[in-house]
Order: structure tokens, then C-alpha cells, then sequence
């Protein structure tokens, strides 16, 4: 038994006091208005003493008798309703009583058919017990800090009766609603007179208080007594539809190492989206699958995670013959949400007479591409030489603010416009290609003409920290190397993030593992190795289709080297951007230098109410810090029961390497690559080509992201790793040090 005070000081207090208790001192820990109490732990519910409870009373106060079970107010199930309340309840005896009869309720049978339904083992249940000081309120209710209907991540809802919030969650009254848009700062739904409008603002402010201090969604239980705000529980938000978001908006590509890895901050999203829109829908006007006036914009942020329009995507392509919808989900990553195929496009004469046009103009594009690459990348990286050599150092904050627009409206545009026209190409090729291939090789057989490639950018790197960490080298030999690639960092798309140049420190200690690594993981040899299935497997097919293999090929290393480019214009873009940001830090346009982090292109150019929007954007960011946001939502994405898969199995896309049985190590961030072992499956999120050197001393890779093309794929496929994408919930479900095998003829994840 401990009181809410003794509880803060305890460590890994989890398991004694359960979910609701820890929420609670979590939330006093914030320096929120949260009743005092004390808990009954899971282990003393049934055995505690009478007098040991008497002496956690207070004289005259009445208490609340409350559930915290171990496997409650979890992301993943709630139990909501399951366990027994009891409320004003005084006196030790009366307390005790009610005590023994809130942690029995673990075993009514609703709690039961709850655990199946939800995939829970009843025997890892256990409950505490919360005594807590009732709050006799005026009016009370819950709130979600999300609009949890329509997926409106910025709206506020609220229920609200008088009197005491029970007979809300008890379903005895009809609350009054409210909804508050803290973004754009208005009430948008006002039905009833419980709250005024000044107590619907401070009650929504406070739920997003909450909301930023967890980094997730929260439902929250709320008081008023005598115009003061009391918490009475948070937990998380389980369920959120999407019904009013029209259309398939995904994450796909953007979250694979990328802008939606992790919540992305403003400026780096914004400065997605100012080329993402013109340059994806420009592309499908150019091969005639979009008309020429369509201006809607594809790219929208949710969940403080970039996401685009798949749905417009795939209308386009479906007008194309040999069209198969779940081949465009599997090679971008995304887990269908129908049966079979999906929408069909078959090769017969009416598909393709109605798509000759479009086959005509993407042929004509793609040889443009072709034609312009070489000439197109030494421009860009030619404009970077230029911009690189402006000196900052006496700049005024206004001349700073024109080389910044300067290079972002023109430098950074053109690169950026022209890597995403290189992966639509990409995207283009590998769907045509597929159509073509498939009757003559496996789906593991095609991932062979895929690798081999020689001398790709994000390699280089690595070719060189091999080399040196064999052969050794002196200071000048590493002062060369970080100039060569210094545009580099461990989040490439986080231009938040220091880069090489500022961490020289991280990339030796990449090249000492290196030192350490044996002959066999040489990303040299390994490379000339999967060179070797790749000519081997060319053989496999008619040469008439060679010349698709070679293009396709020829793309894949054009669009790496596009990426590179777009990686040296984001180094550029961080050091303008802070020079401008101390700039106006110095000016008092900002309360210090990293806000200007949370402003967008636009906001930078306008220069306007900058701390304000700097404030919003970042709270906007710290709201969903935490948050597990679904790769797609929309149309048939209406909702999302955020859920763990079964122990037993896991399943993803296979796309290179052969079945292997290792030990797994679940690394969550970068920072701790430092763990792996020699032969370890890593476990992860998504990858990016700061991972790249990792990759030499693993035994195979497993993400929750990803597709075909992925950086993860693509560095797999060189090494020749087994590799399985868009595992979903990989890392929660596979736990570090688990031994599994990946089977890399079905996609599937044993535990062994």
C-alpha cells in the first residue's frame, strides 16, 4: 500500500499499482490537478489489513474506489466499464468492503469475455486498487483530445453533465457536447449549458496539455469544483475513424526512414509538400493520366506525419492494361484492405486502346528522363557548389531570410522536383516491368534483377569506412572524408539533426566496427556477390525483355543518385536555416534559434506572428511525439483499433535473402545500433541511409515499413540479407533477444 507521493519516487511501480494508477502519478509527476490518494497493490488487493488502511485516512473525507488493473487503460484495450466502482465511500470499515469488492470484480465474467475478445490471457490479469479523495463536482465529464469520429487530429471533444461524471460513463445521462479547434482557436460545436465558453477553452487547453505531455491522443476524466480543473484519469485513446477524411491518403515511401518515420517537424514536412504536390502531379499530367486543370492538393499532414493522396495514384493507373492494385500496395509497402487483387485492369484490346495515349507519353517521358540525367544531376549539384561558397558570417537577418528563400524557391526546388520525378519513373517501370516478368520468375527470383548495382551513393560511404577502419588512417585521411560526405547524419530527413560535420564522433565510431568486423562481411565482395545472382538470374528470361531489366536497373541507381543530390541540398538548407534562426533569435523574432524548426516555407517567407506560429506548430508536433499513427487512412481505412499481432507469427513482405533462424534484437532508434551483435536479425521500425553501415554485421532485417524500392530493401538486396518488410507491429510483438526464423519464401516470423 502506498500513498500518490511515496508511488513518485518509486521506479518500475508498473507492475504493483497497474495502467490507471500509473496514469495517475504520471500526470501528478506533470504538475497536474490530480486528487490525492493512495494504492492497493496488485499483490496485497485481497490480504491488506483494516488498520494499515486506516492509517492512509484523512478525518471527515470521503473516497472513490477504483480499478487499475495490470492489462487496463492499455493502447491496445481499455477495459472500460469492466471493473466495479464505488463512490463516497467513508470509514474504514465501509472502505475495506468496498476495496475487496472492486479487485473481485477481476473475475466477473464480462472481464472474461473481454480478455477473449481482446487477445488477452486472463492469467496475466491482475488489478490494484486506487483510494482516491472524491471530488463532489459540479459538472464533470470526459474529453478526447482528438476528434476520435471523424479523425480530426486538432479538434477537441468534450461531454459534459452536472453533477457528479459517473452517471456520463454509466450511461444514465445524456451529456452535453462540445467541440473545441485549439489550432484555430474556436469552439466549433456548442449543444447544452453545462460548460460556458470560457470553461469549454480552459477545459480543451488543459486535455491538450495532457495530450503534449504523453505524445499521444488521450481520453480524459475531468471535474469542475468551484471553477478549478480536475483530472481524475487518462489513458489512451483506443479507437479513431477516419469517415470524414475523403479518399486513401498514405504514408508510404514518406515513412520509410523518411519525413513519416517519427512526427515530423514543420519546416521539414513543409518543405515535402512545396515540391511533393507539384512535381507527383505533374508527373501524371505529363503521361496523360490526370487532366491538366486537376489542382487539388495530394499532400496533407495528419497525425503531425506527412501523408499523399493514394487514391489519385491509383485512379491513374487503373486506366493502364495489366493494372493489378495489390501489386501497387505490395511494392509500396502498404497492407491491403480488401480481398484478392482488388481493382483488376485486364490487357485486352478496350484497356489497350483506352490507354495507348498514356503508354505512348510514359514511354516519351521516361527516354527524357533518361536522356536529361547525367546533365540535369551536374546542374544541381553545380548550384550547390555555388551556394555553398556564400559566406554567412555578417550577414543582416534580412539578408539572410533572401538567400534562404532564394535557395529553397529555386536550388532546392529544382533538385527535389526532379529526385521525385525519378521515383515516379521508378514507380512506373517496376509496375509495367512486373506485368512482364512475372510469367517467367518467382517473386523472390525478381528481387535478383534488382541488385548488384554497382557503385551506388549511399555505398560509397561505406566502401571508404571499410577500407579505413581495415587499413587504418591518419587525421588528414578522415578530415577528407567528412568533407567528401559530411552532408550526411544519422536522420536524413530530420533537418533538425546535426550532420556528419557536427558529429564526426559517430562516424568513427562506424568505422571501428568496421575494424572489428570479419573478412566475410566485406561490403565490397558482398556486393560483387549479389552482382553475380543478378547475371545468373538474367539468364533465367528471354533477352527480348533484358533491355526492360537494364532500364529498370539504370533508374534504380539514377534515383539513388537524385537522393544523394537531395540529401546535400537539406545539408545546405540546416545551415541556413540556423543562421537565420540565431538571426532572429537575436532579433527577439524568436525566443531562441530552434523554433524556427516548427515554421513553415511559408511562414518563413511571409515573416509573420512567428513566435505564435512557432508555439502552435510545436505543440501541434509534441501532441503526437508518441503517437503509432496508421500508415494509410480514409475511405477504407474508417478506423483503426490500434492492436498487437498473436505471439506465435508474424507476416510481412519477403524481398530478398534466403530463410534464416537468428536471435533478434529490437532497436528502436539508431542510437542504439550499438547493441547489435555480429549475426543479429534487427528489428525495427524503417531504416535509412544513415542504417546503411549497420547493415555489415547483420544476419537479416526486419521493418514495419518499407516496400520494394525501400532504402532497407535496396541495402538488403546488396548484402544479400533476408529481408521482410511491413511487419506490423514488429517491435512490440518480437521481443529483444526472441530466436526466430524469417521464412523468406512466405514473408512469415516464427518464434522458435
Amino acid at each position: 500500500m502506498y500513498s500518490f507521493n511515496e508511488l513518485q519516487s518509486i521506479k518500475n511501480r508498473k507492475p504493483l499499482i497497474g495502467m490507471k494508477a500509473e496514469s495517475l502519478i504520471r500526470l501528478r509527476e506533470g504538475g497536474f490537478n490530480v486528487p490525492d490518494g493512495f494504492v492497493i497493490t496488485s499483490d496485497e488487493a485481497f490480504s491488506f489489513s483494516e488498520e494499515e488502511l486506516g492509517s492512509y485516512l484523512k478525518s471527515g473525507v470521503s473516497y472513490a474506489v477504483r480499478s487499475s488493473g495490470t492489462s487496463e487503460d492499455l493502447a491496445d484495450s481499455s477495459f472500460a466499464g469492466q471493473y466495479d466502482t464505488f463512490l463516497n465511500v467513508s470509514g474504514a470499515e465501509n472502505l475495506s468492503s468496498a476495496i475487496r469488492k472492486c479487485a473481485g470484480s477481476l473475475y466477473n465474467e464480462r472481464v472474461a469475455a473481454y480478455c477473449e475478445r481482446s487477445n488477452i490471457d486472463f492469467n496475466d490479469c491482475k488489478i490494484a486498487v486506487i483510494v482516491q479523495e472524491m471530488v463532489n463536482s459540479d459538472k464533470a465529464g470526459v474529453a478526447f483530445s482528438v476528434d476520435s469520429i471523424n479523425g480530426n487530429d486538432k479538434e477537441i471533444l468534450i461531454e459534459a453533465v452536472k453533477g457528479l461524471g459517473e452517471q456520463l460513463v454509466s450511461g444514465h445521462v445524456t451529456p452535453d457536447s462540445y467541440s473545441y479547434n485549439w489550432y484555430a482557436e474556436k469552439t466549433t460545436v456548442y449543444s447544452g449549458d453545462t460548460l460556458s465558453y470560457d470553461e469549454v477553452r480552459s477545459l480543451a487547453l488543459k486535455v491538450l496539455e495532457i495530450q503534449i505531455f504523453y505524445g499521444f491522443p488521450v481520453d480524459v476524466e475531468w471535474a469542475f469544483k468551484n471553477n478549478e480543473i480536475y483530472i481524475l484519469q487518462s489513458r489512451p485513446v483506443t479507437v479513431i475513424n477516419y469517415r470524414n477524411i475523403p479518399d486513401e491518403w498514405t504514408t508510404a515511401d514518406f515513412r520509410d526512414g523518411g519525413v513519416s518515420a517519427a512526427a515530423c517537424k514543420t519546416l521539414m514536412g513543409s518543405l515535402y509538400g512545396l515540391v511533393f504536390n507539384a512535381s507527383f502531379l505533374g508527373s501524371l499530367k505529363t503521361i496523360k493520366l490526370l487532366d491538366k486543370n486537376y489542382g487539388k492538393s495530394i499532400y496533407e499532414t495528419y497525425f503531425a506525419r506527412p501523408y499523399w493522396n493514394l487514391t489519385i495514384e491509383k485512379e491513374c493507373f487503373a486506366k493502364l492494361p495489366g493494372y493489378v492494385e495489390r501489386e501497387i500496395d505490395e511494392d509500396m509497402g502498404i497492407v491491403p484492405a480488401y480481398e484478392g487483387d482488388g481493382e483488376v485492369t485486364g490487357t485486352n484490346i478496350k484497356s489497350i486502346l483506352s490507354g495507348i495515349t498514356s503508354l505512348l507519353a510514359i514511354n516519351g517521358y521516361i527516354k527524357r528522363m533518361e536522356g536529361n540525367a547525367r546533365k540535369s544531376l551536374d546542374k544541381i549539384l553545380e548550384s550547390f557548389k555555388e551556394a555553398e561558397k556564400a559566406k554567412l558570417n555578417g550577414k543582416t537577418a534580412d539578408e539572410l531570410h533572401k538567400i534562404w528563400i532564394d535557395f529553397v524557391k529555386n536550388n532546392y526546388y529544382l533538385s527535389e522536383y526532379t529526385y521525385f520525378s525519378y521515383i515516379f519513373c521508378n514507380i512506373i517501370l517496376s509496375t509495367l516491368f512486373k506485368d512482364k516478368i512475372k510469367k517467367y520468375l518467382s517473386a523472390n527470383k525478381i528481387m535478383n534483377l534488382m541488385t548488384g548495382l554497382s557503385d551506388l551513393s549511399h555505398m560509397r560511404p561505406v566502401y571508404e569506412m571499410w577500407d579505413m577502419g581495415r587499413n587504418g588512417y591518419n587525421e588528414k585521411d578522415f578530415e577528407a572524408f567528412i568533407e567528401k560526405y559530411k552532408h550526411h547524419s544519422q536522420h536524413e530527413l530530420d533537418i533538425s539533426f546535426p550532420n556528419w560535420d557536427e558529429t564526426p564522433d559517430v562516424v568513427k565510431k562506424s568505422i571501428a566496427d568496421f575494424t572489428e568486423a570479419d573478412g566475410s562481411r566485406n561490403p565490397i565482395e558482398l556486393g560483387k556477390k549479389q552482382e553475380e545472382k543478378y547475371r545468373e538470374t538474367l539468364t533465367e528470361i528471354p533477352e527480348k525483355i533484358h533491355k526492360d531489366v537494364f532500364r529498370l536497373r539504370r533508374f534504380l541507381w539514377l534515383r539513388e543518385e537524385f537522393r544523394d543530390a537531395s540529401t546535400k541540398s537539406y545539408y545546405i538548407i540546416r545551415k541556413l536555416t540556423l543562421a537565420l534562426g540565431k538571426a532572429w533569435a537575436e532579433d527577439g523574432l524568436l525566443e531562441n534559434y530552434g523554433e524556427i524548426f516548427f515554421l513553415s516555407v511559408n511562414d518563413i517567407e511571409k515573416k509573420a506572428d512567428l513566435r505564435k506560429k512557432a508555439l502552435m506548430n510545436k505543440s501541434y508536433y509534441n501532441s503526437f511525439l508518441n503517437f503509432t499513427n496508421p500508415g494509410e487512412l480514409g475511405r477504407r481505412h474508417t478506423a483503426r483499433k490500434i492492436r498487437k499481432d498473436g505471439e506465435k507469427i508474424l507476416k510481412g513482405v519477403a524481398c530478398s535473402g534466403e530463410t534464416i533462424t537468428a536471435t533478434a534484437r529490437v532497436i528502436k532508434d539508431i542510437h542504439d545500433a550499438g547493441r547489435l551483435m555480429k549475426g543479429d536479425i534487427l528489428v525495427t521500425k524503417c531504416t535509412d541511409p544513415a542504417w546503411t553501415a549497420v547493415f555489415s554485421k547483420l544476419g537479416g532485417v526486419i521493418t514495419e515499413t518499407g516496400g520494394m524500392l525501400s532504402h532497407a530493401a535496396v541495402v538488403s538486396r546488396e548484402y544479400g540479407l533476408p529481408c521482410i518488410l511491413v511487419v506490423k507491429n514488429a517491435t512490440e510483438v518480437i521481443k529483444d533477444g526472441d530466436i526466430i526464423t524469417m521464412d523468406m519464401h512466405t514473408g512469415e516470423i516464427y518464434h522458435v
